[in-house]
Formats: C-alpha cells, structure tokens, sequence
C-alpha cells in the first residue's frame, strides 16, 4: 500500500514538472517566434528605434543573434505577460484594438525615402469618434515615471496613428499608474531622430545595452 501511494505520489511530481517545463518552453518559443517575425530592415525605422540610440539600431541589424539572447530573460518575459493581461482586458471591456500596426513614408533632408513603423498596444475609440492610445510600460519600480523617453514614444505614436491623445499607463511593485499624453510629434522631429547620429541618445542607456560588450561608444563612469 505504501508503495502505490509513492508511486503516486512520484508520478504526480512527474507530471508537475513535466507541465512547467512545457508552459517554460511555450513561453521561449513564442517569444522566438515573435522576434524572428519582425525581421530588421536597412529602410525601415520603428518608432522604438527613434527613442534609442541609433549605434544600437545599426548593430541589431549586424548582429541579430546577440539581440536573441533576450528572449530567455525573466524581466522581459514578465514585461509581455502584463501586457497580453492588460490588452486583454481593455479588448474585453472597452472594446479595444491590440496591437496594431501601421506605417508612413518620410522623406529626409538628402532626398532619401524611409518608412517609419510603429506597434501601439492598444487604440480605443470613443463613442464620439475620438482615437486614444493605450500604451503599456513595466518596471521594477516608480522612480522617475513617466520616463522621458516613454513619453517621447507616445508623442511619436500619436503623430504616426493620428491620435488626439495616449494613456501611458505603468505597472510597476509600488504602483499602477497612468499619464495622458496629448502633446504629438511633428514630422521635423521625426526626421530629426531618424538623422541624429549622437551616441548613446540617453546616458543611461549604455548600463543596460546588450551590445555594450562590442560598442565603441560606450560611456563608462
């Protein structure tokens, strides 16, 4: 008798372990899946790509496999869990779009033609027509929210989805929090970001770039 209920008892385990490792190794792949989707292209700026430094954009097109590297990262995987929740419940509740994409040409100062994309966590559209952006923002903590450069995304988001104004929302271990944004970019700025060759854009950025190790501008203090 003692020994069926261990054999039990050690299949039971078996099956515990055996269902997190499959739940881990679903989270990696669709994770991978994503990044392999969004391949990088020489002519094509994200919106993301204009709030960081531009060194850093040129070397994920070189190198994308050191970029891979951060699917396997915690911080990262807790960041898209809090935003599949939280898209989830603005789609249910407020009837919101998620995720959605779109991109527009820009011409720069030499003549030369870019498209600048941009993914928006959620766009709500109100009972008067009014488009609002949701934009969704993890941190460890509260400490100088809402980070410049978060709202400088926002502001750029707002000029590519023609949107009156965004809710930069923050979900951090002290606080859930949200900013409305209604300040948009121009297209000056726009191309401005794209041509701006300062390296790192923030000086903070350098303490937590990946490509850190090879970069000849990186600034140690």
């Amino acid at each position: 008798m003692v020994y069926v209920y261990s054999y039990f008892i050690y299949c039971a385990y078996f099956i515990l372990d055996w269902v997190v490792v499959l739940i881990t190794e679903l989270l990696y792949r669709l994770r991978k899946e994503e990044f392999l989707k969004h391949k990088r292209e020489a002519n094509v700026y994200w919106v993301s790509d204009l709030i960081k430094c531009p060194i850093k954009r040129e070397f994920e097109i070189k190198y994308p496999e050191i970029a891979l590297t951060n699917i396997y990262s915690p911080y990262y995987i807790l960041g898209d869990l809090i935003h599949k929740g939280l898209e989830s419940i603005v789609s249910e509740n407020l009837g919101a779009q998620v995720e959605v994409e779109k991109s527009r040409d820009v011409q720069l100062s030499n003549g030369k033609k870019v498209v600048v994309k941009g993914r928006i966590d959620c766009i709500i559209t109100t009972e008067e027509g009014e488009k609002v952006g949701i934009e969704i923002k993890s941190a460890r903590a509260d400490i100088g929210i809402p980070q410049q450069h978060h709202i400088d995304q926002v502001k750029i988001y707002n000029w590519l989805f023609d949107l009156s104004r965004s809710i930069l929302i923050y979900v951090t271990y002290n606080r859930v929090t949200e900013y409305e944004i209604t300040e948009r970019a121009s297209m000056e700025e726009v191309i401005y970001r794209i041509e701006d060759r300062r390296a790192p854009r923030y000086p903070w950025e350098c303490n937590y770039c990946i490509y850190s190790i090879l970069c000849p501008y990186k600034i140690t203090k």
